[in-house]
C-alpha cells in the first residue's frame, strides 16, 4: 500500500489515470480480504497501538517528494508555463505559438543540406540559447518554488483546521475518564468502609451492642 500510494501521488501528473486505477484495486482488495478474514482465516488477536508508527514519518516523506516532483513534472516536461509566458507578451489568442517553440538550424546545416530545418527549442541562428529560453527557465523555477509553498501552505493550513479527533470524540473520551476515575474513587471509599466495619471494636473503647 505504502508502494502504491507514492507511486499515485509522485507520478500522478505523469499518469492521472492511476488514482483511478489504485482506488479500483483497493476496493477489490478489500472484499477479498474481508472474505478472508471472515470465512477462512482465524480471527488476529488485536494488540493497541498509539498511531502508525515509522509509517507516518514514510507517507509523510512520500508526500513531500510527491509535492516536488509533480511541480518539476508540470514546469519542465509540459507546455502550460511556455503558454502562459506566449499569451502574455506575444498574442492572448497563441496564434503562431508553434513557430514560437521552434528554433531554426544554423546556417552551416541548412546551407549544406540546401533545406530549411526547424527544431523544438529556444535558441538562435547559431545555435546558442536565446533569453527567451533564460526567462522560461526563471519562470519553470519560481513556478516550482510558489507551488510547493502554496501546496504546504494548504496542507499545513488544514491540518491546523482539522482536529486529529472530532469534537464529540473528545468529548466521549473525556467522560468515561471521568466516569472510571469517579467509579475506582467510589470503591476506594467502600473499600474502606469495609475495612473499618471488619475491625474489632478495642475494649477500653467502651463499645456496646444492643440487645
Amino acid at each position: 500500500m505504502v508502494l502504491q500510494f507514492g507511486f499515485v501521488t509522485i507520478f500522478v501528473a505523469a499518469c492521472p489515470l492511476a488514482p483511478l486505477f489504485a482506488l479500483l484495486n483497493n476496493w477489490v482488495e478489500i472484499r477479498l480480504d474481508a472474505r478472508k478474514f471472515v470465512c477462512e482465516y482465524r480471527r488476529p488477536v488485536a494488540e493497541r497501538a498509539q498511531d502508525i508508527g515509522i509509517w507516518f514519518h514514510i507517507l509523510a516523506g512520500l508526500t513531500h517528494l510527491a509535492v516536488i516532483s509533480n511541480a518539476f513534472l508540470l514546469a519542465f516536461s509540459s507546455d502550460f508555463l511556455p503558454r502562459v509566458y506566449y499569451s502574455w507578451t506575444r498574442a492572448p489568442d497563441l496564434r503562431g505559438f508553434l513557430n514560437f517553440t521552434l528554433a531554426r538550424a544554423p546556417p552551416t546545416f541548412t546551407s549544406a543540406h540546401n533545406r530549411t530545418c526547424r527544431y523544438r527549442a529556444f535558441r538562435d541562428d547559431d545555435g546558442h540559447y536565446s533569453p527567451t529560453y533564460w526567462t522560461l527557465l526563471a519562470i519553470r523555477l519560481a513556478f516550482v518554488i510558489v507551488f510547493e509553498h502554496v501546496v504546504f501552505s494548504t496542507g499545513r493550513f488544514l491540518d491546523l483546521l482539522v482536529p486529529d479527533i472530532p469534537e464529540s470524540v473528545e468529548i466521549k473520551v473525556k467522560r468515561e475518564y471521568y466516569l472510571a476515575k469517579q467509579a475506582l474513587a467510589d470503591n476506594e471509599v467502600s473499600t474502606q468502609a469495609t475495612v473499618l466495619a471488619l475491625q474489632p471494636c478495642p475494649s477500653h473503647s467502651g463499645c456496646m451492642t444492643k440487645a
